[in-house]
């Protein structure tokens, strides 16, 4: 008995020294990008996030566009392009901008869900927990005008008749 609350004992005292570090534990989502970042409405660009989740945690990824949270975006890591390799921890989405979409600089925010449908909580700070999320953002700019077709030239001037020379007679 003396031994086992020696041993408690040490382990607490271990565990208070070296602190509780469960912000390495915790799943990640790293390196969000959408490639290429500048965009014009008829392009098509990937979205792609790692993800660090040793506890296999994280079931889906879901993006959602913060200027019109209606568009909601989710990523996958199942190997169907453009992902390269299912479960290799890089979610990737193919998406096209719309053909009218507007000019503008955008965010899209990422976030983890696991298998009940919950977002995913982790650690921000030492006293701070929220949502485990991923931001990255872009801009599309607006097509280039289109070019006028050339104007018609004017119709020349007609030269002035000769006046006509006065008959003799």
């Amino acid at each position: 008995m003396k031994r086992t609350c020696a041993m408690l004992a040490l382990t607490l005292l271990v565990v208070a020294a070296l602190g509780c570090n469960t912000l390495g534990r915790q799943p990640k989502l790293q390196d969000a990008t959408i490639d290429p970042a500048t965009l014009k409405p008829g392009d098509s660009a990937v979205i792609t996030v790692k993800v660090v989740d040793k506890q296999h945690i994280i079931d889906r990824i879901v993006g959602v566009v913060l200027e019109d949270t209606r568009m909601k975006l989710p990523v996958y890591d199942n190997g169907v392009a453009p992902d390269a390799k299912a479960g290799d921890g890089i979610w990737s989405l193919q998406v096209d901008v719309p053909p009218m979409a507007l000019a503008g600089q955008f965010t899209l925010e990422l976030t983890a869900f696991n298998s009940k449908g919950e977002a995913i909580e982790v650690r921000k700070s030492k006293h701070e927990t929220g949502p485990l999320t991923a931001t990255c953002t872009w801009v599309i700019t607006a097509p280039p005008e289109e070019a006028a077709p050339p104007a018609e030239p004017a119709p020349a001037e007609a030269a002035p008749a000769p006046e006509a020379a006065p008959s003799q007679g």
